[in-house]
């Protein structure tokens, strides 16, 4: 056996037993140390009623699709046991998570040893497999992460065997459709990993040309030139007055700028290659294609309805679009110099007279597979449940369309809003964007303020990578487009943005996956660049690998205590309760109630012989949905029979509930934690 196999053996071995020994811990553990997080029980309720027969359901009175579907078909199998026991699901979902991880850390070790060596994937594998920052935020939490990752990397796995094939045989509508299913299962793993799968498709099709690697950039150049010359004029406080604006010029943008970038040869060699041309298109450009926006917003604004275009905006989108474009062009220049360039290249309208039937087939083969799928979930999302889209996400942007801080409110500040904070929920790039705050943190003694440290420290960084790309640009080149980093990198950067456009609150860490592992490959990628400059010696092979073993041995040592500290065996007695919140409900309300919680995931998968009722609607159904927009929900769950709510009584008097249900509150002092125990009945005539 190969030395590399004997690896992936080790580190199977490794993850299993840890995985087993957690499963296998103390019951309680399971609930209360390791699966902890409320929405991940929104996952096990709804799929234990499936698998018993309610339907897709929490409460078992409203059907919900507030889930992403993938995962929630790996735990309808798994939920199913729970009618034997509530537990042991729980143990068998911890060995799939363990399988999962295994199974992505062994994805990465094959990358980074087919591109660079077998002991920078041994790097990238030990960091994934035994990083706890990763088990925490990542697997323990028992949401759709865990899948979400493993589908990202084998995307990228499958990429590259598509990178080593299609140069010496054209690429069969087979193998695009299979890339396309593929996609598909990383966008129904999450579904806001629709714009991974859409740049995808891009770096597919148009593999022959510059423009599988400018456009996914220019993608997102075109979305931020258009943000920051909003926010540049009306001020980032007042966007979101302006959000519609924004939105439409978005996409005014992209379907003129696109077109005019190719027509004037911004995606051809010969222009990349020649500064002088170079500069003159890029000038013509910025200048028709901005001005064409700006005209176009004004006559769409008094159609729209809209407030008012603040015109301005043109001159701002213009130099951003000019300075945007110049420097994905000056880093194509740099890196894909000479990279094919002819003078006697076709001209753009040639070269689309010669291609388009190409680039047709191939989009119908990847996009109709992939967009088929997506059509096909949302239509049986509105026969089943009445809304094209999980009902979880549209309630999530209303919050963030109310005035006030509802469940943290929309982006409150440039940073969060294009997806480069490093601290909270709205912390994308982590861990390398952590590090980089927490060192701007420390540079006190410069002048500047945080944020301005840290913007500088991301502008070094990019330069640090970019100048370790130029020590072997010919290396650089293939394993960029190996790890296919380009498309990876721009999908996740508009994931953070469709978010933060429009306003969208209570976002979350977990969010951030493919961010993750675009920081992952970029790192391998540094670290390979580095490698190659190395003279290889079989002494140094050998130095390498001890180093890999000290680190594997080190992070190995540190996550299994983390294991054994979280997971202990015979510390808690076996009639402790699964759950205190279900505990608590039970001792004080009548076998049979209806229960209504704001959440309540954990209660409604512990409860015994009673039923809780999301309110906040995350896990409810969309015409529930519909009556908290009116404030009729209070009388909605009087009808339904509600006979209690756990609540802080201060939130339900707030946005986004107003006190809808006070009319049929009867106050009682039982009290657990922030919550009010307190009674639900109609309300008096």
């Amino acid at each position: 056996m190969k030395r590399w196999n004997w690896f992936e053996i080790l580190l199977i071995l490794a993850v299993a037993s840890s995985g087993l020994y957690a499963a296998f811990s103390d019951a309680q553990n399971l609930s209360m140390r390791w699966f902890i997080r409320d929405d991940a029980y929104y996952y096990f309720k709804v799929a234990q009623n499936i698998s018993e027969g309610y339907g897709s359901t929490f409460d078992g009175i409203n059907k919900s699709n507030g889930y992403h579907p993938l995962w929630l078909i790996v735990c309808i199998p798994v939920f199913a046991l729970a009618r034997f026991d509530l537990i042991l699901p729980l143990r068998v979902l911890l060995i799939v998570l363990s399988g999962l991880t295994a199974g992505t850390s062994i994805l990465l070790y094959r990358i980074f040893g087919r591109i660079f060596t077998p002991v920078l994937g041994a790097l990238a594998a030990i960091y994934w497999a035994f990083s706890t920052d990763i088990l925490t935020r990542v697997y323990q939490q028992g949401l759709e992460t865990g899948i979400a990752a493993f589908f990202i990397v084998l995307f990228v796995y499958k990429l590259l065997d598509f990178e080593t094939t299609w140069r010496t045989s054209p690429p069969s509508n087979r193998q695009l459709m299979a890339l396309g299913i593929l996609a598909v299962l990383v966008i129904f793993s999450r579904l806001d990993l629709v714009f991974l799968a859409g740049m995808t498709g891009i770096w597919i099709i148009l593999r022959k040309s510059p423009m599988r690697y400018l456009m996914p950039l220019d993608i997102v150049f075109i979305v931020v030139a258009a943000l920051l010359a909003i926010i540049f004029r009306v001020t980032f406080k007042e966007y979101y007055k302006f959000s519609d604006v924004a939105i439409v010029m978005v996409a005014v943008g992209l379907l003129l700028k696109i077109p005019a970038a190719y027509c004037l040869g911004l995606y051809r060699r010969s222009t990349l290659t020649n500064p002088a041309r170079l500069l003159k298109q890029l000038c013509l450009f910025a200048v028709s294609a901005s001005l064409g926006v700006g005209l176009v917003m004004m006559a769409v604004t008094p159609l729209a309805g809209f407030d008012g275009f603040p015109r301005s905006a043109i001159a701002y989108d213009l130099i951003l679009t000019f300075l945007f474009f110049g420097l994905s062009r000056l880093g194509a220049v740099g890196l894909w110099s000479g990279a094919g360039a002819t003078e006697d290249e076709p001209s753009p309208l040639k070269t689309l007279a010669s291609n388009w039937k190409t680039w047709l087939a191939e989009s119908l083969a990847y996009y109709g597979v992939v967009f088929g799928a997506l059509a096909l979930y949302m239509l049986w999302n509105r026969l089943a449940f009445g809304t094209f889209s999980p009902v979880s996400g549209q309630i999530k942007r209303w919050w963030g369309s109310l005035s006030g801080n509802v469940y943290g409110g929309a982006a409150s500040n440039p940073l969060t809003f294009f997806g480069i904070d490093y601290m909270g929920e709205g912390n994308a790039w982590h861990p390398v964007s952590t590090l980089l705050g927490h060192w701007a943190e420390l540079m006190i003694r410069t002048g500047l303020v945080d944020i301005q440290r840290y913007l500088i420290l991301i502008f070094l960084l990019g330069a640090f990578v970019y100048f370790t790309l130029w020590l072997d640009k010919t290396k650089a080149r293939d394993a960029v487009t190996q790890l296919a980093v380009i498309p990876l990198v721009c999908g996740a950067w508009l994931q953070v943005l469709s978010y933060h456009i429009t306003g969208y609150s209570a976002f979350k860490e977990w969010y951030w996956i493919a961010q993750w592992i675009a920081v992952v490959l970029i790192l391998g990628l540094v670290g390979g660049m580095l490698y190659s400059l190395i003279p290889n010696s079989r002494w140094l092979h050998i130095a390498l690998w001890v180093v890999a073993a000290a680190w594997g041995t080190s992070m190995g040592v540190s996550y299994w205590q983390y294991i054994r500290e979280i997971m202990p065996y015979g510390e808690t007695s076996p009639d402790a309760p699964y759950n205190d919140i279900a505990a608590f409900l039970e001792e004080h309300t009548e076998p049979g109630s209806r229960i209504g919680m704001t959440g309540g995931g954990n209660a409604g998968y512990f409860i015994s012989d009673r039923t809780v009722i999301n309110m906040d609607g995350l896990i409810n159904s969309y015409a529930y949905f519909q009556l908290l927009k009116r404030k009729e929900a209070g009388a909605y769950l009087a009808e339904i029979g509600m006979d209690y709510i756990l609540a802080n009584p201060a939130l339900i008097n707030q946005l986004p509930y107003n006190g809808q249900y006070t009319p049929f509150i009867e106050w009682m002092d039982i009290r657990y934690g922030g919550k009010t125990l307190m009674r639900y009945h109609p309300a008096a005539p």
